[in-house]
């Protein structure tokens, strides 16, 4: 005799499909046709709007039972909170869903709540959540040419300079503004990307061979900005230009300094 298991709401949809395709015949038959119990065909034939339903919602359809967390209420409540927020295009991250988690726990008068890492892994494959970028990824940089002018050319470029004498240097653009480009969502919901906001600073880092890292050069827009007011030291040297951009002149400074 089979050991007895549960069929995934995909597999039950399977059957029911095979099932309105067979000539009329007795449930018995079917279901040894079906390859399933006649208990079995019965209940899901009584469920049949059930099942349906559930292919049709954000529900993974490879569970076979549904389950849920040992903290039902604040997960339950967390769904909901998630799905008004994503209904907007908000961008959810993980940080903010567990720590969203631990302050609806709270707010029903529990305190001893943590959404560890486990705990919200469990909770995604349960609702049927993943990690996306909403817009298409950009074209990556050619890794085998600078491997090749690595082994070619770099050696013979710091020969004749000690490691601390060696430095790299960066620039970034920071858009502090921005959206986060990934958000979490339901794994049939369509996502969209957003006008990205394109206040930024320019952020130059340097570093030796040997790990001496230099301060920070960051370029923005104002010469003065507000934010500095009353501000007598800075942890990073600012510089400032129309488009906040890394110019000649800028770096030449920078370089000299």
């Amino acid at each position: 005799m089979n050991k007895r298991r549960d069929l995934s709401v995909e597999e039950k949809l399977d059957v029911l499909k095979k099932y309105d395709e067979l000539p009329k015949t007795s449930q018995r038959q079917a279901a040894c046709k079906l390859n399933v119990s006649q208990s079995l065909l019965g209940r899901m034939l009584k469920s049949r709007q059930e099942i349906e339903n559930a292919s049709l919602e954000n529900v993974n359809s490879n569970r076979e039972r549904k389950r849920v967390g040992k903290e039902e209420e604040v997960e339950e409540d967390l769904k909901q909170w998630f799905t008004k927020v994503r209904q907007k295009d908000v961008r959810v991250t993980g940080p903010l869903l567990r720590q969203k988690a631990e302050d609806l726990e709270k707010k029903i008068g529990k305190d001893n709540f943590v959404a560890t890492e486990g705990w919200f892994h469990r909770w995604k494959k349960r609702e049927n959540i993943s990690f996306v970028k909403p817009h298409g990824e950009q074209g990556e940089a050619n890794h085998v040419a600078a491997r090749l002018w690595i082994h070619s050319e770099w050696p013979s470029v710091i020969a004749k300079y000690p490691p601390s004498c060696v430095f790299n240097a960066d620039e970034t653009g920071l858009y502090f503004r921005a959206l986060p480009e990934h958000t979490y969502a339901f794994k049939n919901e369509k996502t969209r990307g957003t006008k990205t906001s394109k206040e930024r600073l320019t952020i130059l880092c340097c570093a030796s061979m040997d790990g001496e890292k230099r301060k920070l050069l960051v370029i923005g827009k104002s010469k003065n900005p507000r934010c500095f007011k009353g501000v007598k030291n800075l942890p990073v040297d600012y510089t400032a230009n129309s488009n906040a951009w890394m110019i000649k002149e800028i770096f030449t400074e920078w370089l000299i300094k």
